[in-house]
């Protein structure tokens, strides 16, 4: 009888043991944000006149990676956040996907979003996909995502969702038209604030991939948003930091939601950037060298931070410790409880054990760029990035545009900066008057839209050549060896002073270089033309 009893007690007992809420802890919520364009000094954290305090307060209460790397390009990040392989071993390097061009995501290499589904997770995207849509399959809800609010392409007018002649918004496969003249930035946090509520009755894990379309151009914000920049005398400049305040007010309204329904207590946040700042447009990277599209620090270092309330053992720090693109699928898939150690087709490493723990970098290394187009090459090995050839066309430590010139980042860093002739504020609002007077003055007497529009064409040749000749400044020799560590603004090439460590890491970079593809057809197909398609740009124009 007693024996009867004890193997009775121990039954139950090893049952309640093994029960699921017991044994182990619920996988967390995750939310994963990507901005698009954001450079290293537009976030409040970097630079104090940006007003980011949603951003600031996770940035500041969870871990800030100050070395987290992604490509000089967002179709090559946005590949590498999602698979965890080097775009250039998928025939995804170099340019960013065109709306005409039959290039897409490689089937070949499962995403996250598919792994994270067979954890049990739903699964929601909203905002830029940008990772080719010619066939159905390459969309997002045929690449692991239960659903998709957003666009196809690379760039879109913020209201109209118009692109390249063609409008460009689904909800899932279906064209969809949000109300007119909302804010997109409004319109995915809306969306992300129902998912949220949606999923308070259900008891899986989310994972919500919020990938927004901000602070990419054209350059659109609502006025509310620019205001609190009067200050600034660029207008391009205002209207971004408008812009990037914008994206972050929507971020608050997707925390409030999550804390509204009582996710947070189990809830993951990754932010990065897609690639560096735009700054030979407004972006702007100081005081690290170069732009979006070039492989210098300034186009490869991303912002980016990790928050939670309970998943962190430490937090509150910076991380200094390599991260790379690849590193957030085995990462993710680690916190999800997923097994990353069996994914041997991945470049990324799981990173969870920095992140939560405050461990050191399992990364010693990583490709910035391998291009044949070009051809460029970047690795970094250590402390020490070597360049192969063309890092980009921009290539100087480009300021804050400080004026409202039409060519501010050649005018500035060729002078040194124009200096205001008015000092009194007084006298700059007669002037600002009596500006607005002549403008709507101007627009009454005939002919002067041609003549404004000629004007903006020899605008636009003077920015030609100030563009050529900032170019044909920059004569690089083949090899450029920099000490990311001790060089971040990457000043002093040392390639003359260690020929032998620029020899050891040719030779690394070229073991990557065999794994390389030749990239897509980038020939424009006809048949993609919206025209075609009732004016939408619609997939089923490749196999």
């Amino acid at each position: 009888m007693e024996v009867h009893m004890l193997l009775c007690w121990f039954a139950t007992s090893v049952c309640f043991l093994a029960s699921p809420a017991l044994s182990a802890k619920k996988p967390p919520h995750i939310l994963y944000i990507v901005a698009d364009d954001l450079g290293w000094n537009d976030v409040g954290w970097h630079n104090p006149d940006i007003k980011t305090p949603n951003l600031d307060k996770m940035a500041r209460g969870g871990v800030i990676l100050n070395s987290s790397y992604v490509h000089p390009i967002c179709t090559p990040s946005r590949n590498s956040f999602l698979t965890g392989v080097y775009p250039f071993r998928v025939g995804l390097s170099g340019t960013a996907i065109s709306p005409r061009q039959p290039r897409y995501m490689s089937l070949k290499t499962p995403t996250l979003p598919e792994k994270l589904k067979k954890l049990g997770y739903s699964t929601h995207m909203i905002g830029k996909w940008h990772l080719g849509f010619c066939n159905e399959r390459y969309t997002p809800t045929r690449r692991g995502f239960d659903s998709f609010l957003g666009f196809y392409t690379g760039t879109q007018d913020y209201y109209t969702h118009r692109t390249a002649k063609g409008y460009d918004f689904r909800f899932n496969q279906t064209v969809f038209y949000p109300p007119k003249k909302q804010y997109s930035t409004k319109t995915y946090a809306k969306r992300a604030v129902d998912i949220i509520k949606e999923h308070k009755k259900n008891r899986n894990p989310l994972f919500l991939y919020l990938a927004f379309q901000s602070v990419h151009t054209p350059l659109q914000v609502p006025k509310k948003y620019e205001k609190p920049y009067s200050a600034i005398k660029n207008k391009d400049r205002r209207v971004f930091s408008g812009m990037v305040t914008a994206m972050d007010d929507a971020i608050g309204a997707v925390m409030t939601a999550f804390r509204k329904h009582k996710f947070t207590g189990n809830l993951l946040v990754v932010f990065t950037t897609d690639n560096g700042g735009a700054a030979h447009i407004v972006g702007n990277n100081f005081p690290l060298r170069g732009s979006k599209t070039t492989v210098w620090e300034g186009g490869t270092r991303a912002v980016s931070f990790v928050y939670s309330k309970t998943l962190l053992k430490e937090k509150g720090y910076v991380h200094e410790g390599l991260f790379h693109a690849t590193d957030w699928y085995p990462t993710l898939l680690a916190v999800a409880g997923g097994k990353p150690r069996f994914e041997k087709h991945i470049d990324g490493i799981n990173q969870w054990p920095m992140i939560r723990s405050r461990k050191p970098s399992k990364r010693s290394e990583f490709v910035y760029e391998i291009d044949r187009s070009r051809p460029t090459a970047a690795i970094r090995v250590g402390d020490y990035k070597l360049i192969v050839g063309n890092p980009g066309d921009y290539n100087n430590w480009y300021r804050v545009a400080a004026t409202n010139s039409f060519c501010p980042i050649y005018d500035e860093n060729e002078s040194g900066g124009d200096e205001d002739i008015f000092i009194y504020e007084s006298l700059n609002n007669m002037v600002r008057n009596a500006k607005g007077y002549v403008r709507w003055l101007s627009h009454k007497i005939p002919g002067f839209n041609m003549v404004k529009k000629w004007h903006r064409i020899r605008q636009e040749a003077r920015c030609r050549e100030l563009k050529k000749k900032d170019k044909e400044k920059w004569r690089f020799p083949k090899y450029l060896l920099y000490n990311i560590k001790n060089d971040p603004s990457e000043r002093k090439n040392l390639a003359g002073y260690k020929p032998m460590l620029v020899q050891k890491m040719k030779r690394r970079l070229g073991y990557y270089k065999k794994k390389s593809l030749v990239s897509h057809s980038r020939e424009k197909v006809a048949g993609a033309d919206p025209r075609l398609h009732h004016g939408v740009w619609t997939p089923g124009w490749c196999e």
